[in-house]
């Protein structure tokens, strides 16, 4: 019986979301009528909507539009569309991945709400694992909006299940207002997650996210993108109630190391929502590749033919043996921080422990996140690997780097340790609990609540080892203080996927890129158009003329 109902969950998912326009998935009943009769059958249909979460964030052109196209950070390869804003409506780049693979995840929590309520109504599951259900899929279906909205800006908004009845109106909805479109998903988060609005029993637990160790969405995966909306909609109320209401389940933020917050530290308490990942040799491989294009470069040799391969029998990279980072690496032309980010917010000197493990002159690993890195601890590559012990190991200066006043590489946040090929098997911090408490700072200062504002703000400050700011220090400015919050985000973010859409959200993409990235395939490329991406044409076509990208043409 447990082979028959594993083929039916397969079958029941294969029928249900098979591909077709703007990814809606028309049902069958067929399967439907023998299948979802319990919560954990449900559950199976449920999973489904996880897996474009990884085909978006898996994805390293997402990372280089969210990261590399910004003030930060800077991938100076042509061929990188996404990285120097090389895209239109028919040369969409990494939009035509988050479209499908967005509108895929709507559809599939749309059905799957569809199929909780249907199951509820005939009485296979009790009321409440109903509540608990249609919680977990309406996290799941606001998800993919925010990530819509937050790349497109107005995109066609639906609820309902797809069906053959309704298929050709919902492939030509036309764009909406993302506004409207957030409001609807803050209210419904609302009502649905809060107790007061379920009878007093909240309908999923209020806790950290990886307490409960089933790696799920819960409560605070839907607090935390209520509240993203709410920035973006500049909704200050809103957005404090919903991370306010973090804040009463993660505590202090100083109970959460800066060591946790690399990616190759996975489910760590601080972690609101990580993208998992996992490389098995001969067995279950689940990667991607951004650490291929985060890494320092390997040393090269050539082969016969002259082409430049990566040197399989050594773990050199850029002048330093580095063993944990293994000798089968392939590293890409790897993302380099703007002058801006490692000159102005984050120098080698820094007292700042996010700068970097070895950033600050100081012979020992200081325990920051790892944005940066000048140098490294490791070894001599010109010395016998027999003497690399433990006892021997210094910290040397990257060789391109090599003084004070060189551009970094990007740190250990970003490194796969003993990476297999381009097999990154990180898991992708997503939102995080600070990302929540610089919201709130920004929140409070919108509604001109300084000592609210600064509370939430030296949180992050303190946590990475900086003094305290007080309204003296900005002389009470409140354009000042929005700089220090941005700056503060710029710094404790850095590169987990968020900068582009808050530059946008903030209005200042277009000038805050072109004034710090340098990079000459961007600065070739660039437009005002570019704060959104495009819909790619195939998608306006199929949508029968409703669609369109006016400011592309523009």
């Amino acid at each position: 019986m447990k082979t028959v109902k594993i083929i039916l969950a397969a079958l029941a998912l294969a029928v249900l979301f098979p591909a077709c326009s703007l990814e809606e998935e028309v049902t069958s009943y067929t399967i439907r009528e023998n299948y979802y009769h319990n919560a954990k059958e449900i559950q199976t249909g449920l999973n489904s909507c996880y897996s474009p979460m990884r085909s978006i964030y898996g994805n390293v052109s997402f990372f280089e539009m969210t990261e590399c196209a910004t003030d930060l950070m800077y991938l100076n390869v042509r061929n990188q569309y996404n990285a120097v804003c090389n895209i239109s409506p028919s040369h969409p780049g990494c939009a035509t991945t988050i479209w499908q693979m967005g509108y895929r995840g709507v559809s599939r929590a749309n059905t799957m709400i569809e199929v909780i309520k249907e199951a509820a109504e005939k009485k296979y599951i009790s009321e409440r694992e109903r509540v608990q259900l249609n919680a977990e899929a309406v996290i799941l279906r606001a998800f993919f909006y925010y990530v819509l909205t937050a790349t497109f800006g107005d995109v066609p908004f639906y609820e309902e299940e797809v069906t053959e009845a309704n298929r050709v109106k919902i492939e030509s909805l036309p764009r909406m207002s993302a506004r409207h479109t957030r409001a609807v998903m803050m209210d419904e988060l609302w009502k649905t997650l809060m107790p007061e609005t379920m009878g007093g029993q909240a309908a999923l637990p209020f806790t950290r996210t990886y307490d409960s160790g089933d790696f799920r969405v819960g409560a605070a995966v839907g607090l935390f993108v209520g509240g993203r909306m709410a920035l973006w909609n500049k909704d200050w109320d809103k957005a404090i109630g919903f991370f306010g209401q973090l804040e009463n389940i993660y505590g202090e933020l100083s109970r959460y190391p800066l060591t946790d917050v690399p990616f190759s530290q996975k489910y760590t308490a601080e972690s609101i929502w990580e993208v998992s990942q996992t490389y098995e040799p001969y067995g279950l491989q689940v990667t991607s590749s951004i650490a291929s294009w985060t890494t320092p470069v390997r040393r090269m040799v050539y082969n016969d033919d002259e082409e430049a391969v990566a040197d399989s029998t050594h773990c050199f990279y850029n002048g330093i043996a580095i063993p944990e980072l293994g000798s089968e690496a392939h590293i890409y032309a790897s993302a380099r921080p703007t002058a801006f980010m490692w000159e102005t917010l984050m120098t080698y000197d820094s007292p700042d422990l996010r700068s970097g493990e070895y950033s600050n002159g100081a012979a020992e690993a200081r325990g920051g996140s790892g944005n940066l890195a000048w140098r490294w601890s490791g070894f001599d590559p010109t010395t016998p690997q027999t003497s690399w012990t433990e006892a021997n190991r210094r910290v040397f200066w990257f060789t391109s780097v090599g003084k004070a006043r060189a551009t970094p590489w990007l740190g250990n946040k970003f490194w796969c340790w003993d990476m297999k090929f381009s097999r990154d098997s990180n898991n992708y911090k997503v939102f995080r609990y600070a990302s929540a408490l610089l919201g709130l700072s920004e929140a409070w200062l919108m509604k001109g609540d300084y000592s609210e504002c600064l509370r939430y703000l030296n949180m992050t400050r303190r946590r990475a080892g900086l003094s305290d700011l007080s309204t003296s220090d900005v002389g009470g400015n409140a354009d000042l203080m929005m700089e220090e919050i941005r700056n503060e985000c710029a710094k404790e973010l850095f590169g987990e996927f968020q900068r582009k859409f808050d530059l946008v959200r903030w209005g200042i993409w277009y000038e805050r890129t072109t004034q710090y990235n340098t990079a000459s395939n961007l600065v070739d490329n660039i437009r005002p158009c570019h704060r959104y991406w495009p819909i790619p044409n195939d998608q306006v076509a199929n949508s029968h003329g409703a669609l369109d990208n006016k400011e592309y043409e523009e």
